[in-house]
């Protein structure tokens, strides 16, 4: 089994902040952890796929999103759109997926 990790940083301006995954040729979304660089930074994320249809939206947040229980299969390109932060702040975004 492999685990397949889209990895970045991102900075929310204004108060939001977007970044795309590679291309995934298959798999099953297993985990999504959002974490701001200030633990008091409030904000909401959506998980989209390249069609633009919201997967999975996520209401309010103090500094971390750590959703574990993802359990759906992926292909092509995932967005994760960062929404009504609190401050301009600095992300990591991790998607993790398990390959087939």
């Amino acid at each position: 089994m492999t685990i397949y990790e889209a990895n970045t940083t991102v900075v929310a301006v204004a108060g939001a902040a977007v970044t795309s995954t590679l291309y995934i040729p298959g798999g099953v979304a297993t985990q999504l952890l959002i974490r701001a660089n200030t633990a008091t930074t409030l904000f909401r994320a959506d998980l989209k796929d390249e069609g633009g249809i919201i997967r999975r939206h996520y209401d309010f947040h103090t500094g971390e999103l750590n959703d574990m229980a993802l359990n759906f299969a992926v292909v092509g390109s995932y967005a994760v759109e960062i929404t009504n932060a609190s401050l301009n702040d600095t992300f990591r975004v991790i998607l993790a997926v398990r390959e087939q």
